[in-house]
Parts: C-alpha cells; sequence; structure tokens
C-alpha cells in the first residue's frame, strides 16, 4: 500500500461519477495502537470518524468510491484534506463499492484534549467515546437546539452498536438526549443557534 507523509505531499483528489478519492493512506508523523473499521454494505453511504488523532487512515482505494465531509461554513460537502482525516472528532460520509474495512492507527503521542470550532448552523461532527448525547455534547449544550441521526444504526458500518430506531431520520431536541447513545466512530448531525467551541477530553 502506499504511504504518503504530510511534509512531502500534497494530496490531490477528483471526484468522478459516483466520486473517487485518489490516495490509498494518510500518513503523519509516527504511530500506535491501531482499529480496524468494518464496511459491510456496499453501494450505501456510512459515516465515519476518528475517535483520537491518527497517524494514519488506510484503506485499499479499490473498495471506496468517495469520501467527503461538510464544511459547515460554506455549507457544501467537500473532500476532506489530509489534517481532516486524522483529525479526532471529526465525521466524514464514505461510500463502499463492496464489503471492506478502514483502518485508523492512533499517533502514539497524541493530544489529551482537542478542540473543534462549531459555526451557527448544521454541523457534522464524531465523539471519542460511547456515551449518552446529554454528556457527550456537555460543552456545546447551551448553542446546540437539535441531533439528527442518519439512520437506525446511524449509518454503521455493520450492524453491531445501539440502535436508534424510530428516533432516526428526525429531528431531536434535548428532551431525548438523556436516553439517547452516542458511539465513537460514528457521525452525528448537530444544529447551533450560535458559534460554540466543542472541547473533549481524549485520554
Amino acid at each position: 500500500m502506499k504511504k504518503f507523509y504530510l511534509s512531502f505531499i500534497i494530496i490531490t483528489v477528483a471526484i468522478l461519477s459516483g466520486g473517487f478519492f485518489g490516495v490509498e493512506m494518510v500518513k503523519a508523523a509516527y504511530g500506535g495502537g491501531s482499529a480496524t473499521i468494518v464496511l459491510n454494505t456496499p453501494n450505501a453511504w456510512a459515516t465515519i470518524s476518528p475517535s483520537t488523532k491518527l497517524s494514519a487512515f488506510d484503506y485499499n482505494v479499490a473498495d471506496i468510491s468517495s469520501i467527503l465531509t461538510y464544511n459547515a461554513t460554506t455549507k457544501l460537502f467537500v473532500v476532506p484534506s489530509t489534517s481532516d482525516l486524522l483529525d479526532p472528532i471529526n465525521a466524514f460520509y464514505i461510500y463502499p463499492n463492496k464489503g471492506t474495512s478502514v483502518f485508523f492507527t492512533y499517533e502514539t503521542f497524541a493530544p489529551g484534549l482537542t478542540s473543534k470550532d462549531l459555526p451557527t448552523g448544521w454541523n457534522l461532527v464524531g465523539t471519542n467515546s460511547n456515551g449518552k448525547a446529554i454528556d457527550e455534547f456537555s460543552t456545546i449544550q447551551s448553542s446546540v437546539s437539535t441531533l439528527y441521526v442518519p439512520g437506525s444504526s446511524n449509518a454503521r458500518k455493520d450492524t453491531t452498536g445501539d440502535s436508534w430506531g424510530t428516533n432516526a431520520n428526525r429531528d431531536l431536541d434535548k428532551t431525548s438526549w438523556t436516553s439517547s447513545l452516542l458511539n465513537a466512530y460514528d457521525g452525528y448531525w448537530v444544529y447551533l443557534t450560535s458559534p460554540a467551541t466543542w472541547s473533549k477530553i481524549l485520554n
């Protein structure tokens, strides 16, 4: 598999019919520990998110048609940058054309705290641990009015984890958050009524 080092390459990508992400690995300075994310529903969008700082985001390029993230400022889906793919609590839509896997390699000297500036409006985010939405979004609760989960399994890569049932595919206000469980590696839509900085302890 090809390795791309941040200090030596500018990644170029092209979106063709259905989309195409033209790299096999995004590589940072060093790595330690790993996770395998199974994508077992082909020809369907799934959400995916790094739970902590990555040194590599690795996959078979022939198996993936497209990877996109959402720019909340421009309100457009875009191809993620190198740093986007490696940074924790960012989230992406990924479209496999067959059953496959994505491999996360964690940075050895990962930061213990991360933060993400979220503008007013819809934002696509991940989380670093499994937990209730009321707890996971504690640092931005005053700004968030709505949570939206794409699919009963959160467009999940496999059939494990918590099902959102009738709470999927609809706007959820905070009255539902006490029983709503978020899962690491998944992506979530949150609507902010005012800008906020979302901070998460990673270690």
